[in-house]
């Protein structure tokens, strides 16, 4: 567990994050990291000084494996997991076209990608178990739990893909909308992950005009580093 800011910590692996914002007596969990993550999850709420019977909510960017991967244990555990409406139908195992980049997609044979994936790969990655009920947020809506974040709909890596903005904390948390790690290469710095990964690259990159005057000054990614900067800047730089 590496701590981010000020109550926020990221409990995912190399190139992979989750992130726990905390409060005096809950947690708010940014997205569910992979299928075999639990564990890692609970050592990360323990070094917080919490368990999981205090998680408020996951929170969820989209729904790939990568991010939704502790849903259904989280539900099991009747915890709360919020999807945007627009990905409900994913998170309940109802949709019908392409759900994401397949491994066959991805160049197996390059050794930074293997190398990039390859804590997704230990997680879990490649396993998806859908859930019976979500609860669900609209574009605009400020969630009451630790963080107070309002969902910020940003469609193009998935229908529902969300980013959470924390005015109080001057963070964004980008998902796959805006990474700082280019998982098939060596790229670094604020980007848009490469077109395989993408619903409609198009739709995704008009989303980022949704940010550009956002107040904060810290960028969480769901990949890559933590990028200290406003949202503006770093669009510019996605887009030059």
């Amino acid at each position: 567990m590496r701590q981010v800011a000020d109550n926020v910590f990221n409990v995912g692996s190399r190139g992979h994050n989750f992130y726990l914002v905390t409060d005096q007596d809950q947690v708010t969990v940014i997205d569910a990291g992979c299928s075999k993550n639990w564990r890692r999850l609970e050592s990360g709420l323990r070094s917080a000084g919490f368990d999981p019977g205090q998680v408020a909510a996951f929170l969820i960017t989209h729904v790939h494996s990568d991010h939704f991967g502790l849903a259904k244990e989280a539900r099991s555990r009747d915890l709360r997991v919020s999807v945007h409406e627009d990905d409900e139908i994913r998170a309940l195992g109802n949709y019908t076209g392409r759900f994401s980049a397949q491994t066959s997609d991805l160049p197996v044979f390059n050794p930074v990608a293997v190398w990039n994936f390859l804590p997704m790969l230990l997680g879990g990655v490649t396993s998806l178990d859908f859930v019976d009920d979500v609860e669900t947020f609209s574009d605009g809506d400020r969630l009451d739990v630790p963080g107070r974040p309002i969902a910020i709909h940003t469609p193009g890596h998935t229908e529902g893909h969300s980013m959470f903005h924390c005015p109080e904390l001057g963070i964004l948390f980008t998902g796959d909308g805006l990474v700082t790690m280019d998982l098939l290469g060596r790229g670094k710095g604020p980007q848009m992950m490469q077109d395989v990964f993408h619903l409609d690259t198009d739709q995704a990159l008009a989303s980022l005009d949704r940010i550009v005057e956002l107040d904060a000054d810290l960028i969480l990614p769901g990949h890559g580093k933590p990028w200290n900067g406003t949202p503006s800047q770093a669009v510019d730089i996605t887009r030059s």
